[in-house]
This record gives C-alpha cells, sequence and structure tokens, in this order.
C-alpha cells in the first residue's frame, strides 16, 4: 500500500472511530476563528474580512483540524542513528509479513493447546495456523533445537515438563516459512499460568536478538508488541513499545540484528498508542 493511500485509509478509519470528535473538534476551530475575526474587525474599525471566500476558507480550516486530530497514521518508521538498520511500526497482521517472525513462549515451549498455551496468545494462533492438523513436526523441531540447551526436570501437571532458561530460542520452520519462538516467561507448574517482568523480557529480547543475527541473514524480522499478551508484565501499551525499541537500538547498536526489524500491532492497542508521538520521541534522542 503506497503512502498516499495508506495515509487516506488511516484518516477513514479515525473518522469512522471518532466521528462526534471530529465535529465537535471542528465546530470548537470554527467559532474560534469567527470570533477572533469579528474581534479583529471591532478593533480595527472595519469589515473588510467578510464575503464567502473567508467563510469558505474558516470551514476548510476547521474541518482540516478535525480531521487532524482523528488521524493516526497506522505505520511509522525509525532510522537506528548511526547504523543502516531501520525499525517499522505498523498496526497489522504478524503471520502476513514477510522475512522470519518471533514469538514469545513460556519457559516450557509447550505446544498443547488449553491449559498450557492459550488460543488466544500469539503462540497459540501460530500453533492452530501452522500445525492444527498435528505438532509432530513442531515437537521434533523443537527437540532438535533445544537438544543442547540447558533444560531443567520440573513437576509440572500438564504440557511439557522441562524448563529452560528465558532468552532461549528456537528456530521452527514451515515450508519457506522461518519462526523464532523464545522463552519470554516463566509458567506456574499448577496452573500453566504465565509470568514475566521487565527485567525477563529484556533477557529474552538479548537471546532473541542473539538468534536472529544467525539466521535472518539480511530477511527483515518481524514481531508483535512483546510483552502485551498474557506474559503479565503490566506495563501499558505505549511502556512497553518503548522498551522494544529501546531494546532494539541498544543491541543494534552494539552489533547489526539485521536491516529491517517490523513491530506489527494489534489493532486491540490502537486507541492507546499514537504512532506521531512515538516516532518522535525516539528521533529526538
Amino acid at each position: 500500500m503506497n503512502a498516499i493511500k495508506r495515509r487516506f485509509f488511516d484518516l477513514c478509519r479515525g473518522l469512522r472511530l471518532h466521528p462526534w470528535r471530529t465535529a465537535i473538534s471542528s465546530f470548537a476551530a470554527f467559532s474560534v476563528l469567527w470570533t477572533l475575526t469579528e474581534a479583529v474587525s471591532y478593533l480595527a474599525e472595519t469589515d473588510k474580512i467578510r464575503g464567502v471566500w473567508v467563510l469558505a476558507a474558516f470551514i476548510a480550516a476547521s474541518v482540516a483540524y478535525g480531521f487532524w486530530l482523528v488521524w493516526k497514521p497506522t505505520k511509522v518508521t525509525i532510522k537506528i542513528a548511526d547504523t543502516n538498520s531501520k525499525i517499522e511500526i505498523s498496526f497489522g497482521d504478524l503471520f502476513a509479513q514477510e522475512g522470519v517472525r518471533a514469538i514469545a513462549v513460556t519457559e516450557f515451549f509447550d505446544t498443547e493447546i488449553g491449559e498450557p498455551v492459550s488460543e488466544r496468545s500469539v503462540h497459540g494462533a501460530f500453533i492452530k495456523k501452522y500445525f492444527g492438523g498435528g505438532v509432530t513436526s513442531l515437537e521434533e523441531q523443537l527437540q532438535q533445537q533445544l537438544a543442547e540447551a540447558a533444560g531443567t526436570q520440573t513437576g509440572k501437571a500438564k504440557g511439557k515438563s522441562v524448563s529452560y532458561p528465558i532468552g532461549t530460542s528456537a528456530l521452527v520452520a514451515v515450508g519457506s516459512d522461518r519462526f523464532i519462538l523464545f522463552a519470554l516467561s516463566k509458567a506456574d507448574p499448577k496452573t500453566c499460568k504465565a509470568d514475566s517482568s521487565v527485567t525477563m523480557m529484556w533477557v529474552a529480547l538479548h537471546g532473541l536478538w542473539k538468534q536472529a543475527r544467525i539466521v535472518c541473514g539480511g530477511h527483515p524480522l518481524a514481531l508483535p508488541l512483546v510483552g502485551a499478551g498474557l506474559s503479565n508484565i503490566g506495563l501499558p501499551p505505549r511502556d512497553l513499545l518503548n522498551l522494544l525499541i529501546l531494546s532494539l537500538i541498544t543491541e543494534t547498536k552494539e552489533k547489526q540484528i539485521t536491516q529491517v526489524i517490523r513491530i506489527v500491532l494489534g489493532m486491540d492497542v490502537y486507541e492507546d498508542l499514537d504512532l506521531r508521538t512515538v516516532k518522535k520521541h525516539w528521533e529526538e534522542r
């Protein structure tokens, strides 16, 4: 989608979601312009600021202001200074992205939909989409990828019982598609409930970037808003996004990960994020 078409659709989305805000903001802007004009005309003792063209200009400016308030871009690009890498942030479908895709999992790398893996998580969506007919291939690849990792036997009742350190990663291939599964959170042995923290997220991302440097080979890397799902980190979307960007910039300046890293956001956080302010914040640093 080209930039002009994307901006148009972004504006239409804003108008659809906030019709009353658009109308009220436009009316408020028109009222301010009208009041200022009347005040200037009175003080200057002139009636030259009149006519159809002036009214049309006021209406156009007011409507434009209302449109600007509800328009939010669904994609921005942040160039990482002093490198040839860039971060693309957009709303969309992670599984529709090209290149290597990253998926956060618990320390157990579970493959069973249900209590071990919620179908509402990105991990669950991945299993259902690519291994809906059976997880044998996934199990075999994980077993091979994790063979040299330092696993620890636990008393976990459901799903897998061997846990791996936070940041452990495994490459999974499905035809020509490649995915990096990386351990982001702990899981309660009894309830399978995931639990993570900012510290664990930082360690997990370090492990992801390390693996991505090896497997991307110049291809883009796409990942969701890590920590926004069921990992219970507890940060709002804006803070999670900033933490993710900070980790990316820090690691890229140390050693390139790949040229293009895409952070793909779900529409459930659309109202919580204004990508214009995110881009401005990081480009001013």
